[in-house]
């Protein structure tokens, strides 16, 4: 039996989300992208001409100091998303789409 199948007996992944997509305005992803460097990743696609992309590490700004600005960050989550932060907490990436064609 394989590692993987060994964590899958123990606890089942149906039903959990482990990334979630949201899509903001180009105003809203342009705020999000001043708050820190750590934690956010730019996808190694490049972004279309009417949207851009980032993949935040929601376990890794919960769990680590950062050049992050987490209390802007729950703002920022209250302000654009229809997502609570009780609900972002199982998450473990959040992909956000930012465009103008919301």
């Amino acid at each position: 039996m394989n590692l993987i199948a060994r964590l899958l007996s123990l606890k089942s992944l149906e039903n959990i989300d482990l990334i979630h997509t949201v899509r903001v305005t180009e105003s809203a992803f342009n705020d999000l992208t001043t708050l820190g460097s750590e934690g956010i990743f730019y996808p190694a696609t490049e972004s279309s001409a009417n949207a851009e992309y980032v993949i935040l590490d929601l376990e890794f700004i919960r769990g680590h100091q950062l050049d992050f600005d987490k209390p802007a960050f729950i703002e920022w989550c209250r302000t654009h998303l229809t997502l609570n932060m009780a609900a972002l907490q199982p998450l473990s990436y959040l992909f956000v789409i930012g465009t103008d064609e919301v």
